[in-house]
């Protein structure tokens, strides 16, 4: 092997590694894999009658299945979880997501984390002592 073609190789590798770091130290991606779900809320109130969509990242088998579960299928649950900055690499184009290893579809929820995308962005991630829980959420789709 020649010595161009060595460097060459070199340079590669270290160029592909640090890709890959970049991308894991950017606070926009995620760090692990998992599925992306949208999730509809807010729909039908006076400013977005429509609703609003934002993104959940799920890591855990057992969430996978129940969001899966829950596409479509006219069940609602309350997507509920603790919230951190960023849009962790999944929630565009919100400055906010959920910690994927906090979110929950709960049946009840306290009203004070109930509100809208829209209103955790205008408040600067800093909602309901860090939890969201839009009492009108919906899975919509998986994300591919």
């Amino acid at each position: 092997m020649k010595v161009t073609s060595v460097r060459r190789h070199i340079l590669s590798v270290l160029l592909i590694a640090g890709i890959g770091l970049l991308t894991r130290c950017s606070p926009d991606a995620p760090s692990r894999t998992g599925s992306i779900f949208q999730v509809r809320a807010c729909r039908g109130s006076r400013h977005a009658p429509d609703g609003e969509v934002f993104r959940i990242l799920l890591r855990d088998s057992d969430a996978i299945a129940q969001a899966r579960a829950l596409v479509g299928a006219g069940n609602r649950r309350i997507v509920a979880g603790t919230l951190a900055s960023g849009n962790g690499g999944f929630n565009m184009p919100w400055n906010w997501h959920l910690d994927p290893d906090s979110v929950r579809f709960a049946e009840v929820a306290v009203e004070i984390c109930d509100g809208c995308p829209s209103d955790v962005e205008a408040s600067g991630g800093h909602w309901a002592a860090g939890s969201f829980c839009p009492w009108t959420s919906e899975i919509i789709a998986e994300q591919n």
